[in-house]
């Protein structure tokens, strides 16, 4: 392990980012309509030090309509770059976002709708401008609970590209006290300020809909498009930035490139303390408030033991970097690259063994690199199909690494001094709070999977869960999928299991299920 400075000096004189300000109205925007303001378009600069690896911006513009370019060369995946003012003192950021993409309704669109998960607060954010990408007239856009419709000049054709930009500034809210699991991820507390579905999000498109949750305090209320990301922020000279894939640092100016993910979190301290070790081809890197930086190491090889598993049972870590951040919640939190472990979690670690929270966490979110980066699902919908399965993967850690402690977890996390009830295949809007989501999905969950386990052998049952994994890699999985797989690996019937823990009827494969009515084949 070595310790990497976490303090950097300023920059000279020389200019290196320009963010301009457009003069434009603010209002609280808990719901509203607004029209940009007509005149220049945003004068958007991209990064000024291009990073390696960078995927190339879409090409040149062809006009379809009056005001109506699309891009004509589309990329692979959605291409967000976005350039950001940090205010830590005053909790403030400043965000220029374009997005680049590909009509995804298969339809001609007259509008696109995105996730914005912190307008559930009315004035957190402040959209002031958006608009087809170098042009001068302004869209209008409806900002209503946490989706933004953005109202095209003409219809997108199915097969078109569009780049679109908005200009938005935000006030991180004051970390909220919530009992339990759920609540905001962008948020900030007296040791850092920390951003994770901080941004205008595309809405994902399936089935005809575009997926656009509500938001509650139970569970993760979000829904992701794999993306690659270019994000540059200018922050004070004492700030650190953790933010997720390949990073260049300058003096004030830090700069991320990711690739092929599901959301771009970053973490803001001005008292981070930064500590890596890099086993595999894989840098892990802490920041860690300094009452914490003792633990770095324990936090540092636990994910790196966990990456190691996981990448044995499931299939290869995706990146070349995975920072573990110190958050003010107090419940750890997933993102692609980047594992936010809450200040809470620390307390009354003793700084060896197992038989504490930070450990478990710390093993549970990474797992989430596979179950949920790799292998997305609808969080709000069908919490279990990552949840359950990132809690399989904290108990294969114990029982890998710790195997005397492995029956204390189960007992602690899952079977506990009061057994959990409810069904595990509910949406996050229907447990009515964060301890009977909790109890449902991450503990029955758990029991579930691991019945399925003890049934069929776990010789069948790790090869369909590494089937279940590669069929369903970078997509968004569904219950049918998972079941699909183990069909492909056992013959035993399933169906008592199922409807113990299910609350709606599962058309299980006929090969699963004794050849029950209504069965697929």
């Amino acid at each position: 392990m070595h310790n990497n400075a976490a303090r950097t000096n300023g920059l000279s004189t020389r200019a290196l980012w320009v963010i301009p300000l457009l003069i434009l109205s603010t209002a609280a925007l808990s719901a509203c309509t607004r029209t940009g303001s007509a005149g220049a378009p945003i004068n958007f600069k991209p990064s000024p030090v291009p990073t390696a690896g960078t995927p190339q911006a879409a090409g040149a513009l062809r006009l379809v309509a009056p005001g109506m370019p699309v891009l004509d060369t589309v990329p692979e995946r959605p291409l967000y770059t976005m350039n950001v003012t940090l205010d830590y003192a005053g909790n403030d950021v400043h965000a220029q976002e374009k997005v680049e993409f590909r009509n995804p309704t298969g339809a001609p669109a007259s509008e696109i709708k995105f996730n914005v998960a912190l307008n559930h607060r009315p004035g957190v954010i402040d959209v002031r401008d958006a608009r087809i990408f170098g042009q001068s007239q302004a869209l209008t856009y409806v900002l209503s609970d946490t989706v933004l419709t953005v109202k095209l000049p003409a219809p997108l054709a199915p097969d078109d590209g569009i780049a679109l930009a908005f200009d938005f500034v935000i006030k991180i809210p004051l970390q909220e006290n919530v009992a339990g699991i759920g609540g905001d991820d962008s948020s900030h507390g007296p040791g850092s300020l920390t951003g994770g579905h901080w941004y205008i999000m595309l809405a994902p498109y399936n089935d005809g809909k575009w997926d656009t949750p509500a938001y509650v305090p139970v569970g993760d209320p979000y829904a992701e498009v794999l993306a690659d990301y270019e994000v540059s922020f200018l922050a004070p000279e004492n700030i650190v930035i953790a933010g997720a894939g390949d990073e260049q640092h300058q003096g004030r100016l830090w700069q991320f490139s990711l690739q092929n993910a599901r959301v771009f979190a970053f973490s803001a301290s001005d008292n981070y303390l930064v500590d890596s070790i890099k086993q595999d081809g894989v840098t892990y890197t802490s920041y860690s408030y300094p009452a914490h930086r003792k633990f770095a190491e324990a936090v540092l090889y636990t994910a790196a033991r966990a990456v190691k598993l996981y990448s044995q049972l499931y299939g290869p870590y995706p990146y070349k970097t995975l920072r573990i951040v110190e958050t003010a919640r107090a419940q750890g939190q997933e993102y692609s690259g980047l594992v936010g472990i809450g200040t809470a979690l620390y307390s009354g670690y003793p700084g060896r063994g197992s038989r504490h929270d930070l450990i478990s966490t710390t093993a549970h979110e990474v797992s989430h690199q596979w179950w949920f980066q790799q292998v997305g699902n609808e969080q709000a919908a069908t919490p279990w199909l990552d949840e359950a399965f990132a809690r399989l993967s904290e108990m294969r850690f114990y029982e890998k690494y710790y195997p005397k402690d492995a029956s204390w977890w189960y007992k602690y996390y899952i079977s506990g001094a009061h057994a959990p009830t409810g069904d595990i295949d509910l949406s996050i809007y229907e447990y009515p709070d964060s301890r009977t989501y909790t109890d449902a999905v991450y503990r029955r969950g758990l029991m579930f999977v691991s019945d399925v386990r003890d049934t069929i052998g776990r010789s069948a049952f790790d090869a369909a869960i590494q089937d279940y994994y590669n069929t369903e890699l970078y997509k968004v999985t569904t219950s049918e999928a998972f079941f699909d797989a183990l069909a492909r690996h056992t013959d035993k019937d399933l169906s008592a299991l199922v409807k113990d823990y299910f609350a709606g009827v599962v058309a299980l494969p006929c090969k699963i299920s004794n050849n029950a009515v209504g069965c697929r084949r």
